[in-house]
């Protein structure tokens, strides 16, 4: 695939899978604006670029809608538009703990809220700041990371997070059909388990049995080229052969 002439704007480009998805896009061709709430994060992954000098970063919290409005202004100036949004950031943890564990009844609350608006609120309020000129375009492509939960079962623990990766998947399937008459496709890839420094950190006894990194970027970068024109509204799950 290549994204040679491609505007991207990528989220959650601070680490992890936004890390290697802007990698890669850059690797391509594509001209990436990087986004995230650590500027130090952000000029790493710019530095691991084949070319730092596609890479643009624009530093903000997706929780705050001034930070919103000045990622897409920026990203808009630099690069002239976008073509491509990608939908990465969301939170399962913070530097010291990850949000799985205690019942919801025993989650505190200001963790329930931070789940909720990076992991699909901003995503939301993002979209919609960049939907008006892909539709006049009559193009685009709008691709989230989810997580694949296979069931209710496995939400005990973090319904937060099970909540803000269901609504993901509504969000992406309602989207994806009001999009249709205007050439804008919306999909999402949702891998479990994926063998992330955090998941490495916080889940070492799953790192061996994960998903790697690269293949959730391989699944996003194709539901992002031309090769999915005609899909739209779908989730794709992403599970390792030990958890089918």
């Amino acid at each position: 695939m290549s994204f040679h002439g491609k505007r991207v704007l990528v989220t959650g480009a601070s680490r992890g899978i936004g890390r290697e998805l802007t990698r890669a896009l850059v690797a391509q061709g594509a001209a990436v604006a990087a986004s995230g709430r650590s500027a130090a994060g952000l000029e790493q992954t710019r530095a691991l670029t084949a070319r730092p000098d596609r890479v643009h970063l624009c530093r903000g919290d997706l929780r705050r809608a001034a930070d919103l409005d000045e990622i897409v202004a920026s990203a808009q100036r630099h690069m002239g538009g976008i073509d491509i949004l990608m939908n990465v950031a969301g939170v399962w943890h913070d530097a010291d703990r990850k949000y799985h564990g205690p019942l919801l009844g025993d989650t505190p609350p200001e963790q329930i809220d931070e789940v909720l608006d990076v992991g699909i609120k901003g995503g939301f309020h993002l979209t919609r700041r960049i939907l008006p000129g892909m539709i006049e375009a009559r193009a685009g492509k709008v691709v989230f990371l989810s997580c694949g939960f296979s069931g209710p079962a496995e939400a005990t623990g973090w319904v937060h997070y099970y909540v803000a990766n269901k609504a993901i998947e509504a969000l992406v399937a309602g989207l994806g059909a009001e999009l249709r008459p205007h050439n804008v496709q919306v999909n999402a890839v949702a891998p479990w388990f994926v063998a992330t420094e955090a998941v490495q950190r916080f889940y070492p006894d799953r790192v061996g049995a994960a998903l790697h990194p690269g293949e959730v970027v391989d699944t996003a970068l194709f539901l992002a080229s031309p090769r999915a024109d005609h899909i739209s509204g779908q989730t794709i799950e992403l599970r390792s052969r030990s958890d089918c």
